[in-house]
């Protein structure tokens, strides 16, 4: 079995536990040990692009000095924490961020271990694992399945840091889906914004853009969307509420964090994704491809 750091974040230890839990699960499933690193703190949650603005780097990047630490690689789940991270990262070792790097690593007193790569579980499942391996532990397959993935703004943008592929068109979720046996749906706002943090002080703006998501997805035939970001999915789920209260005629969609999906289809319980934590009732859809027992 293959340890990794693991860097969970904030929202992975309060909003989005079943997230985690079930990253952790699957993954032990496949012969992969998260191991959360120690002393971890808060990344920032957004990554300030204003390049004298220190003070927004100390987070990520003590983050950063910590987990090189212990190896080469940081695992992360939440997009948010993903692209900080990622983003924090290469400007500690880009070049052209030298005395800044200097002044930031003198600033925190920590030492960065260069060589340090950050890593979303999905890169880890394609690039270490192999799909053909999670495609032979699969013990129920998502038999056909349409799965909406969606990626929000931040797993892959901006594309040359992020590596995730095109910065609009981005695939990596939609493969795992189709290695579990599900098939994937493809959609124009795929990678476009649910509303985000306008939750909090423009709420119907963010349920305007969510519902356009999540129509757009069941337009060209998903029964149900998968993502990776705690604020998408709060957004893409939570908010069907306020769909339904103002429209009658609006049907709602499932939504799961692919975790979830990856853990059914390699055989964990029901009760151990805690499937009854979604606002919308994952259940009857996945009752009807036999996911559950």
């Amino acid at each position: 079995m293959r340890s990794y750091a693991y860097y969970p974040g904030c929202t992975l230890y309060t909003k989005a536990r079943e997230l985690d839990r079930g990253a952790r699960l699957a993954a032990e499933k496949l012969d992969v040990r998260l191991v959360e690193m120690k002393s971890w703190t808060c990344c920032g949650a957004i990554f300030n692009t204003n390049t004298d603005d220190l003070a927004a780097l100390v987070g990520p990047v003590r983050n950063l000095c910590r987990a090189s630490q212990v190896g080469d690689r940081l695992v992360t789940l939440c997009s948010a924490c993903h692209n900080v991270l990622k983003r924090a990262n290469r400007a500690l070792t880009g070049p052209e961020q030298q005395e800044t790097s200097r002044r930031l690593l003198e600033y925190i007193d920590e030492e960065y271990r260069p060589g340090l790569k950050v890593v979303h579980l999905l890169e880890v499942l394609r690039d270490d694992v192999g799909w053909d391996r999670v495609k032979e532990r699969v013990r129920k397959a998502l038999r056909g399945m349409r799965v909406a993935s969606y990626y929000g703004c931040l797993m892959s943008r901006p594309a040359p840091v992020m590596e995730m592929g095109h910065a609009t068109a981005p695939t990596l979720l939609d493969d795992l889906a189709r290695v579990l046996g599900g098939e994937p749906v493809d959609f124009d706002f795929k990678t476009k914004c649910c509303g985000g943090y306008l939750v909090v002080s423009q709420r119907d703006t963010a349920v305007s853009c969510s519902r356009r998501i999540i129509e757009n997805a069941r337009l060209m035939g998903a029964e149900i969307m998968t993502t990776s970001c705690p604020l998408c999915h709060y957004n893409i789920d939570a908010l069907q509420k306020d769909m339904a209260a103002k429209d009658k005629s609006f049907k709602p969609m499932p939504i799961l964090y692919f975790t979830k999906l990856l853990g059914l289809a390699l055989g964990l319980k029901e009760e151990q994704l805690a499937l009854d934590y979604a606002h919308v009732d994952p259940r009857p859809i996945l009752e009807k491809y036999g996911l559950l027992d």
